[in-house]
């Protein structure tokens, strides 16, 4: 009898402010881990949650919303994302396929790709979109950088 290899590790879930990082930390670990508002900036500190699967076992970080810090709280939770990073193994990026991808989502693919960790780009809220519209922003996405995987959600 075999025994199967059980694989772990810690990700980061990144990305602009409301694209829905929490949404798919919730789906992701199977229940509500994550505080869920349209409201940009719910998340202020870094959120854990286990997503189990049959060989692996992820330890998700909801982080805040990447941005440029503009007052005290959006520095500190800048603090939090950058501390954040210096302990993952992966990071999942998150773009929203309602907006352009734009000069903010370009700086997070720098920073989230000079990490030097595996970078799987999910696409999400494309549930509503039309098929072309989702294929440009997979096609813009892809230009983002070298990145593991690319999915839409």
């Amino acid at each position: 009898m075999g025994s199967a290899r059980l694989r772990s590790g810690f990700v980061a879930v990144a990305g602009r402010p409301n694209v829905g990082k929490s949404t798919l930390v919730n789906s992701l670990c199977g229940g509500k881990v994550a505080i869920v508002s349209d409201k940009p900036q719910t998340t202020r500190r870094r959120i854990l949650g286990i997503a189990n699967g049959d060989d692996y076992q992820l330890v998700l970080a909801d982080l805040p919303g990447f941005q440029r810090p503009l007052d005290p709280l959006t520095e500190h939770m800048q603090r939090t994302v950058d501390a954040a990073f210096e302990d993952v193994e992966g990071v999942l990026f998150v773009l929203s396929t309602r907006e352009r991808i734009g000069a903010g989502d370009r700086f997070i693919a720098r920073r989230v790709f000079e990490l030097g960790v595996p970078v799987v780009i999910a696409l999400n809220k494309v549930d509503r979109l039309k098929p072309a519209h989702v294929a440009t922003q997979m096609d813009a996405a892809s230009r983002l950088g070298d990145f593991h995987a690319l999915h839409p959600v």
